[in-house]
């Protein structure tokens, strides 16, 4: 049915009426006045058309405008449905279908046909006869499932391995299945199932009680169950464990907040095998120094060297790092010509008669008020260019311990030194890169936890930094049930390993899959080499060369 307007329309175009054409005027008002009289006189013929009927005819106008582009092969379906039954079939099936457990998942004609053939004998569409619809009803649940389905976008996701990103993306573009979506829904059924979330009015404050044990859990999330029920879709066969640590992303940065755990869940997954296509991450190469053993299960096969004349006494037996360090404030090679020519024929010979040095350290000089980043950078580029012909050996600049004022400072001594630096590396298209030494860059600031912004300033030239050494941890894991975040205060019923900030600050550093070298300082005896391991690996970092890799 039309409305008066519509009508109108209709027949002016029937009868070709040019209302602008002025010599017709009176004539055309006369035509226009008797479309509107027959409309109400015979158009609308009370005998024929009830009341129901003419609201029936206007909701299904305003119900075709609405789905005309959602739904272009199901339009028509809906519409007569509609007038039928003064039922929204496409209301009721997306209402239907979305509680079912996978429909996130669903991408095939089995799949539709399967829920539509669910959908039919279910007890809601008992005795409508809604059998005879069935062809209809499965091209509207594929558009159904089309519209609700999003473009995944990694905005929420930036810690996630480029290989699980990639994996999403190959999945929506050739199935049409969104799986981070996926895995927000699944995990909400364990948020309402183990999550209770109580607000105390006195201190306006929300307590979220998390009863899940999601941390070495053999099954985390039915997995088992979910993969088994799943493992004939193309994009699911073999990917069991990456499919777990979308869902474990989501759980634990969403719903549980205990983003402590991700490092450290990544390498688990990657060293018990349960993924194939994510690479480790805060990978540390393991460095021997001064003697030091590692624990069993980390195998190095690198070791410390350091020269102050550029020869060595002892040849390593090993692949090796070279440290170009100098005795207290005597930096003179950085000074003089002279005495940089000297070190560098040295370590051409060292080189021919003990091999190449994985990497060659140069201590920070000192800076003065003659002595800066320009007098530094001429002399560096001489030994840059000397060193040229090593194609294999990485140069890094090793920060100075930071100096109180009134003494002679290093050159690069903070963190702010380091970002200055790195900038002038950028603009003058120099090889060099870093090597941190974050027991003397935040020395004066490991009890006060002021290192945050030292490490937040470093993370912005990860790529930049090739090796670490590191002392005891300023403070040590530890246990605890309770977190607090954004005002909230997050409590568990396992007490789980909290790590320090200290280490948490400097696994967010990083969080990247190159591979860095590791130096343990100030050592004196094993077990706290040990404790410092045993630290770092709960921090999410791995050790190349470890047992089960």
């Amino acid at each position: 049915m039309l409305t008066v307007e519509q009508y109108i329309t209709k027949m002016k175009k029937k009868d070709k009426l040019d209302e602008f054409d002025f010599k017709n005027h009176a004539e055309n008002m006369s035509t226009v006045l008797k479309y509107v009289m027959d409309y109400f006189n015979d158009y609308l013929n009370p005998e024929e058309y009830d009341y129901e009927n003419i609201k029936t005819e206007q909701s299904a106008l305003k119900i075709a405008q609405e789905i005309e582009e959602a739904f272009p092969r199901s339009k028509d379906f809906i519409i007569e449905y509609y007038k039928k039954t003064r039922s929204r079939i496409d209301r009721l099936l997306k209402s239907w279908m979305y509680e079912r457990k996978y429909m996130d998942l669903f991408y095939s004609a089995e799949d539709y046909e399967h829920i539509i053939y669910r959908f039919c004998n279910s007890g809601k569409m008992k005795g409508i006869e809604i059998q005879q619809y069935r062809n209809q009803l499965i091209i509207l649940a594929e558009e159904i499932k089309v519209k609700e389905t999003e473009r995944p976008s990694i905005s929420g996701f930036k810690y996630l391995d480029n290989s699980l990103i990639d994996w999403v993306r190959e999945t929506y573009r050739s199935y049409g299945v969104n799986l981070f979506e996926f895995a927000q829904n699944y995990t909400s059924i364990f948020f309402n199932e183990y999550i209770e979330r109580i607000y105390n009015k006195e201190s306006e404050h929300f307590y979220y009680i998390n009863r899940y044990n999601h941390r070495y859990n053999d099954n985390p999330f039915n997995m088992g169950a979910l993969y088994k029920e799943n493992e004939h879709r193309p994009f699911i066969n073999g990917r069991k464990g990456e499919l777990e640590m979308l869902i474990m992303y989501v759980w634990v940065f969403e719903d549980a907040n205990d983003e402590d755990y991700w490092p450290e869940y990544v390498n688990l997954c990657i060293f018990t095998k349960r993924v194939s296509i994510v690479k480790h991450i805060n990978v540390l190469v393991p460095v021997k120094t001064m003697g030091m053993i590692y624990p069993i299960d980390i195998k190095s096969n690198m070791m410390f060297l350091e020269t102050t004349t550029g020869a060595l006494k002892t040849p390593p037996n090993k692949a090796y790092i070279l440290r170009l360090s100098y005795e207290k404030e005597n930096d003179l090679l950085w000074k003089d010509s002279v005495r940089l020519d000297v070190i560098l024929k040295n370590l051409t010979d060292t080189f021919s008669q003990c091999g190449v040095p994985d990497t060659l350290e140069l201590l920070s000089p000192l800076r003065s008020q003659t002595y800066g980043e320009e007098e530094f950078f001429r002399q560096y580029s001489i030994l840059e260019k000397s060193m040229k012909k090593y194609k294999t050996m990485k140069i890094a600049l090793v920060n100075g311990p930071q100096k109180q004022n009134g003494k002679s400072k290093y050159l690069m001594q903070s963190a702010e030194d380091v970002v200055n630096i790195n900038n002038v590396v950028k603009e003058m298209k120099y090889k060099l890169k870093f090597a941190i030494d974050l027991s003397r860059l935040i020395k004066r600031k490991n009890y006060n936890g002021d290192f945050q912004e030292d490490f937040n300033r470093l993370s912005e030239i990860r790529t930049a930094i090739v090796g670490i050494h590191l002392s005891k941890l300023p403070s040590r894991t530890g246990f605890s049930h309770k977190h607090y975040k954004d005002g909230n205060t997050y409590l568990y019923k396992y007490d789980i390993p909290e790590n320090s900030d200290f280490l948490g600050s400097f696994s967010a550093m990083l969080n990247d899959n190159l591979s860095r070298y590791f130096v343990p300082e100030g050592m004196a005896l094993e077990t706290e080499l040990e404790e410092l391991v045993d630290d770092l690996l709960r921090g999410g970092f791995s050790f190349s060369g470890q047992e089960g890799e």
